[in-house]
């Protein structure tokens, strides 16, 4: 195989390793019976529950340690149930919430994993996400994969600021000419990393138009492998 271009990878995680998702169904299904207003209904459910999963994702970056999370958290799930008239207790509120959200791999993602590292890359965790990440990652079995995991919640800076990328290439100690960023958004992960000057991979997923900040695009990672490893310096 040609001589690498590259020494290590900045993997983002959601929308580029996995996706995550609610189980409206089943949360309606642990909570209709404190529903006080009439049935609790998946059309009627959906809306705010998952937009308090939106809330989540847009207020982790405020929160830096794990019983500042935690608290909101709570908070966030009392909103909701509030919205939906649900008269339940805090902790079964807080248990059914975790319970009905579940993160799933794509498809090569393991495999492609496993090929980098067998090829020699170093690899690191870049990725926007809660204080609790390195936790999701072990219950997928993923840590041994990565020699890092540089978390916007713990730094305190989000993708496309270019500080998180400053941190993570101090944390792997490698340059930027021998780095490349894989991520599949256009503007967190494409224009953030491209502006700190390294290259990027913009794993395709959503059909978006060309980006012309890529330096590769794929249309899922199965070809990262043979895209990373044949590129000549």
């Amino acid at each position: 195989m040609p001589d690498k271009a590259y020494d290590t990878v900045f993997l983002d995680v959601d929308g580029t390793l996995l996706w995550g998702d609610l189980d409206v169904e089943g949360y309606v299904r642990d909570l209709a019976p404190y529903s006080t207003n009439g049935p609790l209904t998946v059309e009627r459910a959906a809306g705010p529950v998952w937009h308090g999963m939106k809330e989540h994702i847009s207020q982790n970056i405020n929160h830096g340690t794990r019983k500042e999370l935690e608290s909101f958290k709570r908070g966030n799930q009392r909103r909701t149930a509030e919205t939906l008239g649900l008269d339940a207790p805090t902790d079964l509120l807080a248990e059914v919430s975790e319970r009905r959200i579940s993160f799933n791999p794509y498809p090569e993602s393991e495999t492609v994993m496993g090929e980098l590292r067998d090829m020699g890359f170093k690899l690191y965790v870049v990725s926007n996400w809660d204080v609790l990440l390195e936790e999701v990652l072990e219950d997928l079995g993923w840590t041994d994969y990565f020699d890092g995991i540089i978390v916007s919640a713990v730094v305190g800076v989000e993708k496309p600021e270019t500080e998180i990328f400053e941190e993570a290439l101090r944390v792997s100690g490698t340059s930027r000419d021998r780095t490349v960023h894989v991520g599949n958004d256009p503007e967190t992960d494409v224009h953030g990393a491209s502006q700190c000057g390294l290259d990027v991979v913009f794993v395709n997923r959503k059909g978006y138009e060309e980006n012309p900040e890529a330096t590769f695009t794929i249309p899922d990672l199965k070809p990262l492998p043979r895209t990373l490893g044949g590129r000549r310096v």
